[in-house]
């Protein structure tokens, strides 16, 4: 048969530009994740917390400040400081949803020697890295970020008391560097030990050592006064760290800037394993 008759067209350039590579790999990433359904239910398990802080928030606009010993405390402040507890309190589900999109992003690659596919193409390393910590980075902007600007916009709402200038510009602004630097920083992190294996279930223990374990030690130590080890609990540096740009009082018994230099090293320790790991291929035909 013909190739006219199965219905072959020749190409014909139409004047759109193509995509960034570096979109296509996290939008790839984006839809393979989202497209499960207990992927979805774990987001709306993640969104719980929000909805208990905005029902809090609505009850003590309406009934005035005497529940605010009842119902009070920080989480439930519409100051920074409280949303810098929000998202301290979302760290279980940043564990997670890191885990779930991240562990077997460069793992698979390597197991399945899709690198050689990947950099066959006009690709270069950075590209590669932006579209995997992008992927990332969506998945932990669901449960912190998102919430917390629905936060601002319905305590301004309901508040009587809230001023538009904080509500909706300084404290989104700050949210929104908060979170995207540490989302960043998580994402690389767990690139980097994604890099190191090809079975992804070791990354998973890796992470959950990492994370559920450092904190686990950090709890340990202040209930036993050793207060030193605290430094390992690796998501509260995050936290610690934020305190400075949240205007915040210290998460841990460590100063915020030792967190802030740790947070720092881990992620240049990040990008030379991922920098070693991740090399083009060479294809030969």
């Amino acid at each position: 048969m013909p190739v006219h008759e199965r219905g072959y067209t020749h190409w014909r350039p139409t004047g759109l530009r193509p995509d960034p590579v570096w979109w296509v790999i996290a939008r790839r990433g984006w839809t393979g994740a989202w497209r499960h359904r207990w992927t979805l239910l774990l987001l709306f398990v993640a969104w719980v917390p929000a909805v208990v802080k905005g029902a809090i928030i609505f009850v003590k606009a309406k009934a005035g400040q005497l529940l605010e010993l009842a119902v009070g405390g920080q989480w439930t402040s519409i100051t920074p400081s409280g949303f810098l507890a929000f998202l301290e309190g979302q760290r279980f589900f940043v564990f997670l949803f890191t885990m779930i999109l991240g562990a077997g992003l460069i793992a698979r690659d390597r197991r399945d020697n899709g690198l050689a596919l990947y950099f066959s193409r006009p690709l270069g390393l950075a590209d590669y890295l932006l579209g995997k910590t992008l992927v990332v980075i969506g998945g932990y902007l669901a449960v912190t970020l998102a919430p917390v600007l629905l936060l601002c916009l319905f305590a301004y709402l309901i508040d009587p008391g809230a001023t538009g200038v904080e509500l909706l510009l300084v404290t989104p602004l700050r949210a929104l560097l908060f979170c995207s630097l540490t989302g960043a920083g998580l994402s690389l992190v767990l690139l980097a030990l994604s890099s190191l294996a090809t079975r992804t279930v070791l990354i998973v223990v890796w992470w959950a050592v990492l994370c559920l374990g450092g904190e686990m030690v950090g709890a340990i130590g202040e209930g036993i006064g050793l207060a030193g080890l605290q430094y390992a609990n690796v998501l509260g540096h995050w936290h610690n760290a934020g305190s400075l740009l949240m205007g915040a009082e210290p998460r841990l018994p460590v100063p915020p800037l030792a967190s802030l230099a740790l947070c720092a090293l881990a992620v240049i320790a990040a990008l030379a394993i991922l920098r070693a790991r991740i090399r083009p291929v060479e294809v030969v035909s």
